[in-house]
């Protein structure tokens, strides 16, 4: 059987695998800030999982997946998808605390289990944070667009929250607090290019988000009937 690699090289491959599909730049300098890690424990950690045939390192320095390194991530991501949705939707842990459990619980599950979980749950498309799992994409719906694209005056659709976004506990539960969450409706009612913000409104709660944060969440204009 085939050594399963170390828990530092699978997050490693998750991120990897996360800016890859978001069609974002992969560097060391990128894993440092993403992994919060110094360069020379990342240029480590690539050197090692370059020699064990995971990652290409190009003549610019960008990072790119092996057909293997592809697979254990794409594997590895769906575990973590699955383990969020099962933590959320049967455990009733907030939705906001379900990326850090997940990440401790996603390295031990078996293919077995893995199987078993995603028949329990009923084969979900999406995670929690509305992010596909391997093989989903078709999910999301063609005019999906990022929130700090939408004009004022609209009304949109949370559908997505970006990975880049899971990342911070505290973010994700302020999302929370304002419902904007996958499948919330909300009107844009500012957008301002000096503060760089965009005013959110439903019924009488009221956000305020930097254009950077809505850049990471995916949204669909509503029409007005």
């Amino acid at each position: 059987m085939k050594e399963r690699s170390s828990v530092v090289v699978e997050e490693y491959l998750q991120v990897i695998y996360s800016l890859l599909s978001n069609n974002k730049p992969v560097k060391a300098v990128n894993l440092v800030k993403w992994l919060k890690s110094s360069p020379s424990t990342v240029h480590a950690t690539l050197s090692r999982m370059s020699r064990d045939g995971l990652i290409l390192i190009g003549g610019k320095k960008e990072i790119s997946l092996t057909d293997d390194g592809f697979l254990q991530a794409e594997t590895l991501t769906r575990r973590h998808r699955l383990v969020e949705t099962f933590l959320c939707d049967t455990l009733g842990i907030s939705w906001h605390e379900v990326h850090a459990h997940a990440h401790v619980l996603e390295h031990g599950l078996t293919p077995l289990i893995e199987e078993k979980l995603a028949e329990f749950l009923g084969f979900p498309k999406v995670c929690p944070h509305g992010t596909p799992l391997p093989g989903e994409d078709s999910h999301l719906p063609n005019d999906l667009v990022s929130l700090d694209s939408v004009e004022a005056g609209s009304k949109i659709q949370i559908v997505i929250i970006d990975k880049s976004l899971e990342e911070s506990a505290k973010l994700l539960k302020f999302l929370q607090e304002k419902n904007i969450v996958p499948g919330q409706q909300h009107y844009v009612t500012e957008k301002m290019d000096v503060t760089k913000t965009i005013i959110l409104e439903t019924g009488e709660e009221t956000a305020i988000l930097t254009f950077d944060i809505a850049a990471e969440i995916g949204v669909i204009v509503v029409p007005e009937t």
